[in-house]
């Protein structure tokens, strides 16, 4: 079973008070004795409530509030997530750390939700597939697969903010653009940035960006994206948002960076008519009827 292990707030750890030396020491020791015991996934320890921020839900409405926050008590401090094969392991394991804190301090266990706890609420077993999926998405994903996932969040987020500069950010000086919409050919990032200031004014006032089927593949200072990406626009009628366009990123890590060298936008033709096919639904690998006259 899994369990996240929490360790409680506390006056001094909310008043950001450092641990000794010593006490760094002790926890490396047992953190070392749980991932020799294959028990430790995952744990770090968390800065002080007035560096965070809370946001309620209500409806359709988002409240956000900074730290600090009042309830010392109820807040957390660090964690651990472990696999264990019981409760009761767990406790023990507790019951051999050392005091996290320079005072009184408590140690909260919570089991975690296993998929199959679920299975009453989804019988067909849809959604329980989905979430494995997920998991060993997560599992097998490298820091420099996170990372680029994560320019490409940026990207799309920069170009529903009409950012220019975010949406060229990470791209190297050099960098080339074979775009979908005319000149063909773009070099250098500045010029980059003008092909954007270019056509943005014509996208519609309200738009989503979204990337889906994205495979990246990274080898030494190296990696490449293939994905699909499609416009959501408002009115949905908009021309911009009638076709998927396919999308590949050549990129290149520069002092521990990773930067585009290389993007490649577009979308196939028919060549019995040399009109642009467009790809409505990506679920089907649609092409014209070559036989038709």
């Amino acid at each position: 079973m899994k369990v996240i292990v929490f360790v409680k707030a506390t006056a001094a750890s909310e008043a950001g008070e450092m641990p000794s030396e010593q006490l760094l020491a002790d926890m490396g020791q047992y953190n070392e004795a749980l991932v020799g015991a294959g028990i430790m996934k995952a744990g770090e320890g968390l800065k002080p409530s007035s560096a965070g921020a809370r946001i309620r839900f209500s409806g359709p409405n988002r409240t956000v509030t900074n730290g600090p926050f009042a309830e010392t008590k109820e807040l957390v401090a660090g964690f651990w997530i472990w696999e264990v094969r019981s409760m009761q392991e767990a406790i023990d394991w507790v019951k051999r750390c050392p005091n996290p804190m320079n005072e009184d301090s408590d140690i909260e266990i919570r089991p975690c939700f296993e998929i199959e706890d679920f299975a009453e609420v989804n019988p067909n077993g849809e959604l329980i597939e989905k979430e494995k999926e997920l998991y060993n998405a997560i599992e097998n994903m490298s820091a420099d697969e996170a990372e680029i996932r994560h320019m490409m969040h940026e990207w799309s987020r920069a170009l529903e903010a009409r950012d220019v500069a975010g949406l060229v950010k990470d791209y190297a000086k050099e960098a080339v653009l074979y775009d979908a919409i005319p000149p063909y050919k773009t070099i250098g990032v500045d010029n980059i940035r003008q092909v954007w200031e270019n056509c943005l004014p014509y996208f519609p006032q309200q738009f989503k960006s979204e990337h889906r089927d994205i495979q990246i593949h990274v080898a030494g200072d190296t990696a490449f994206a293939h994905c699909l990406h499609h416009f959501i626009p408002i009115p949905a009628d908009h021309p911009s948002g009638q076709t998927w366009m396919r999308v590949t990123v050549g990129y290149r890590k520069s002092n521990g960076k990773w930067q585009v060298v290389h993007e490649h936008v577009s979308i196939p033709f028919n060549p019995t008519n040399n009109q642009a096919w467009l790809i409505t639904d990506p679920a089907k690998l649609e092409m014209p009827d070559y036989t038709s006259p």
